[in-house]
């Protein structure tokens, strides 16, 4: 006993270590504790795709082949050593032929998806929105100067960046944890179901060269709330808690203010005036624009309905509003019929209304600023230019603001998702997945 009043009378008198030596023991504990888990939940995923990937193939069908376009400077430069820990082996196991391009530079996803050489199955983004921005447009520029590629070249998704948004919408994580949203991305590829997505095609009105357009599958912003998440790096010392620091100490932002004239069209589900519009493109070039009448075309989907008969007499009529606010954002809202979202925010707000937007962002919240929302499918932004607004991000990717026409384009990539067709519960790893499941393209939350 006397021992034991001896411990503590030791721990008091140097309360001090003893406090940092037990949060150090806390912190070890519970670091080795997630590496265990983390293990055995990535030897529980190996075992079931090698079991998928040793089954022998038909001899008239060789291994498919993926081409994986990783940014390795994504997410803090981690996107590699993610990539390689938790996703290429399961695509291994499965028995992909897998070819893995790095980029280089900014802007070096699209290039690589251009100048692609040799047949592939589906391209693979390992990367943010960013690069999976990249190489759409790249693919559908491609497309223009080259239709040796497949008809049908789904797209998969490995949220290794630091804004996941898309990927986040098709897979809809149940947790936060990273090593859950990446093996369950992989395994959507695995899975090989997808469907089709709508992108936005963005036109630079002032350029020289019209094919060079962008492709957006998420947001256009510009204004205040785009320059805060520009500069929150400048604040790193503040660790997790940057994001809301760029709002509490960018009081400057509250004066930004941006003008421009906005002329857009109401939402179509499908009409005569759309049909005329793939018409006229396949005049033009008959091999060419047959590949992209079927890729954007309302009827693949549609169930059998002929939209050359149906009469909307709203969807070719043009509205036009002038604006000025301190942030304006376009969103793609994937919808039974796809929109664009058009916010744009109030031309002042206090500084506690800007802080307390930065805490809303920071806890993953939706706005708490009022904003005027237009729904529309074709817009043309005509800025009005001055020295410090020049800036906006196209799925967090930086240009300069020019006068633009965005179109929105139904069914335009088909992107691999999850296979929700299936209702199934949480399996709390009771059970073992059977192979068979697996071949029938079971869901994959079961997997976490």
């Amino acid at each position: 006993m006397a021992k034991v009043f001896g411990v503590f009378k030791t721990i008091r008198n140097n309360w001090k270590k003893s406090v940092f030596f037990t949060a150090v023991l806390s912190y070890g504990a519970n670091f080795a504790n997630e590496k265990y888990e983390t293990h055995m939940f990535m030897s529980q995923c190996c075992k079931i795709v090698s079991a998928y990937g040793n089954m022998p193939l038909p001899v008239d069908k060789k291994p498919k082949k993926v081409t994986v376009i990783l940014n390795p400077a994504a997410n803090k430069r981690n996107s590699k050593s993610d990539f390689e820990k938790y996703c290429a082996p399961l695509l291994y196991l499965a028995g992909y032929s897998v070819t893995v391009l790095t980029t280089e530079r900014e802007g070096g996803a699209r290039s690589l998806v251009e100048n692609l050489i040799g047949e592939t199955d589906a391209l693979i983004v390992a990367g943010g929105d960013g690069t999976l921005s990249e190489v759409v447009t790249g693919l559908l520029r491609r497309l223009k100067g080259d239709i040796s590629l497949t008809e049908h070249l789904p797209i998969g998704i490995l949220p290794l960046g630091r804004t996941n948004n898309v990927a986040r919408q098709l897979l809809q994580p149940q947790d936060d944890n990273h090593v859950h949203f990446l093996t369950n991305a992989t395994m959507a590829i695995i899975n090989e179901v997808n469907s089709a997505h709508p992108v936005v095609k963005i036109e630079n009105l002032e350029s020289q060269n019209p094919e060079k357009c962008v492709y957006a599958l998420n947001s256009i912003e510009w204004g205040a709330l785009r320059e805060a998440k520009v500069t929150r790096d400048q604040y790193w010392y503040f660790g997790k808690l940057r994001d809301l620091a760029a709002f509490v100490f960018g009081n400057k932002l509250i004066h930004y203010t941006l003008e421009a004239d906005l002329e857009y069209s109401p939402p179509c589900s499908g009409c005569s005036n759309c049909y005329k519009k793939i018409n006229s493109a396949m005049n033009k070039s008959s091999g060419l624009f047959s590949w992209i009448s079927w890729a954007f075309s309302f009827n693949r989907n549609s169930g059998g309905i002929d939209y050359s008969k149906v009469i909307n007499p709203e969807c070719s009529k043009y509205s036009k509003v002038p604006i000025k606010t301190f942030n304006v954002n376009i969103n793609l809202d994937v919808k039974p019929t796809p929109v664009l979202q058009i916010h744009v925010c109030p031309e002042n707000i206090s500084y506690s209304e800007f802080v307390k937007e930065g805490y809303s962002k920071f806890r993953d919240e939706n706005s708490k600023i009022q904003n005027f929302i237009i729904e529309a499918k074709d817009v043309t932004v005509t800025p009005h230019i001055d020295k410090e607004n020049k800036w906006l991000s196209i799925d967090n990717e930086d240009y300069e603001v020019k006068p633009m026409r965005l179109s929105l384009l139904p069914n335009a990539v088909y992107l691999f998702k999850p296979d929700n067709s299936i209702n199934q519960k949480k399996n709390d790893q009771e059970s073992s997945l059977s192979l068979d499941k697996f071949k029938n393209h079971i869901g994959l939350k079961q997997f976490v």
